[in-house]
């Protein structure tokens, strides 16, 4: 039997936090499971992260012709 697959979120610490010997920064984007993340916020340590913004779509490059 295969165990369910946790929920993660995304959050952005909003104060220094040490986890399993590493340190992290205000403003580091975490990926957690959902009720760890969910702990992080209450203890004020972490807000929910902003949405990820898609960057613009690549126009193709202007094709150069050659005016005689």
């Amino acid at each position: 039997m295969s165990k369910p697959e946790r929920k993660t979120i995304s959050i952005e610490l909003i104060k220094p936090h040490r986890h399993a010997g590493r340190d992290y920064k205000p403003g580091a984007v975490l990926r957690l499971a959902e009720d760890k993340a969910e702990w992080l916020k209450a203890e004020g340590v972490a807000k929910d992260a902003p949405a990820a913004v898609d960057p613009p779509a690549a126009k193709p490059a202007a094709s150069s012709k050659n005016k005689e």
